[in-house]
């Protein structure tokens, strides 16, 4: 490990006690002490990378960034087994066999026991070369509680604050004005969501209203629904929508197709949970209509991908894109619908107009609308007769 205060490279015993054994100096993290894998300049490194241009990220954040950097992201979809494994572990085991032969006695015993292993090895490795390995789920390597009960308070008693760009929570709601002239309503009911945008003065930024339970969402204004990607996620988002009536609703989330390989996404599992069904009324949505059947069983299958292990950019850039999207939208015109009955008089029916007219008309059958039929001309508006024509 490189000490951060001489920037010399010391074994482990070298450093023991968090202590430089060359400048005596005291640092917070050691890799093979803490969890995480993180040093102190990895720490400072990892914290720079996420948090470029002044934006500030949480302690949440940083945990997801680390995970991430630990974890080897599949490149598409791969094969159970390898020819060239196969092949190394062939020759092992006729290198292996040949000098248990050539040796013998009791030596012959203990080469035949790894020669046997390897020629099990090699043939499974050609056997399942052309078999797929069905995805994994993301595996972490700590928790998020270790992470903030064994690494974030070490680092917080050896040099007493947190590295610029990083933050443990945020302000509470009461620390913000409500913005006198709101636009648009930004509503997240996650937590980690919530104190990332509150750090970064997004609502301040954006002339936004970010709330995070629905009752308090007010009436006339368009609305942005941040949720996570997973069959419970979608469920509460199509129930928020049918208790938004007459509100714009733009939906701030990804796809099951965004996360798929290569993509560097977290992809979660709960393998304990049985298959899950989507409830009637997703099921009934037009969203949930839209989705292919292989991202439909993805997530009844019980896949799912949180929003705050987006990269902080990523993640800022989505829900800038939603506000913009959500301010370009033209308003909802609850209109009141028009009763025609028995008793409607054609006078009291409203005017259509002759673009509506046309439209009703093609449906019923015409296929093309009468025009007006043009009036004779006067005699004195008749062509001149031709020449060849000897003037008759």
């Amino acid at each position: 490990m490189i000490c951060p205060h001489c920037r010399r490279n010391r074994r482990q015993r070298e450093r023991t006690g968090h202590t430089c054994s060359h400048c005596r100096k005291v640092f917070a993290l050691d890799p093979k002490v803490e969890p995480g894998r993180l040093h102190d300049l990895k720490f400072r490194e990892l914290v720079a990378k996420s948090a470029p241009d002044g934006l500030r990220i949480t302690v949440e954040q940083l945990y997801w960034m680390n995970e991430r950097r630990l974890y080897r992201f599949p490149t598409g979809q791969e094969r159970s087994g390898s020819v060239t494994a196969g092949t190394v572990l062939g020759v092992l085991t006729v290198v292996t066999a040949s000098l248990a032969v050539g040796i013998g006695g009791l030596a012959h015993l203990l080469l035949g026991l790894p020669a046997l292993f390897f020629g099990w090895r090699s043939y499974r490795q050609f056997r399942n070369s052309g078999r797929y390995r069905p995805p994994q789920p993301f595996r972490h390597s700590i928790t998020l509680t270790t992470f903030r009960q064994r690494v974030v308070p070490r680092w917080l008693r050896v040099y007493g604050s947190l590295p610029d760009g990083l933050v443990d929570g945020a302000p509470s709601a009461a620390a913000f004005a409500r913005p006198k002239d709101p636009r648009v309503v930004v509503l997240c009911e996650l937590p980690g969501v919530v104190a990332f945008l509150r750090a970064n003065g997004f609502a301040e930024r954006h002339g936004v209203l970010l709330l995070q339970e629905p009752e308090q969402v007010p009436d006339g204004l368009p609305v942005v629904l941040v949720r996570d990607l997973s069959l419970a996620a979608l469920v509460r988002a199509v129930e928020l929508r049918a208790q938004f009536t007459g509100h714009r609703v733009v939906d701030c989330g990804l796809l099951p197709r965004s996360v798929e390989p290569p993509a560097r996404m977290v992809r979660l599992r709960d393998a304990s949970r049985p298959r899950q069904e989507p409830s009637a009324a997703l099921a009934d949505s037009r969203a949930w209509q839209r989705l292919p059947e292989k991202e439909r069983d993805w997530l009844c299958d019980g896949w799912s991908s949180p929003l705050i292990a987006l990269p902080p950019v990523k993640l800022m850039a989505l829900l800038d894109k939603a506000v913009e999207r959500a301010l370009a939208a033209p308003p909802v015109a609850a209109a009141p619908p028009v009763a025609l009955t028995k008793a409607t008089s054609p006078a009291e029916r409203p005017a259509e107009s002759a673009a509506e007219t046309r439209r009703r008309a093609e449906r019923i059958g015409f296929l093309t609308w009468p025009q007006a039929v043009p009036a004779p001309r006067a005699a004195s508006d008749a062509p001149a007769p031709h020449p060849k024509d000897g003037g008759r």
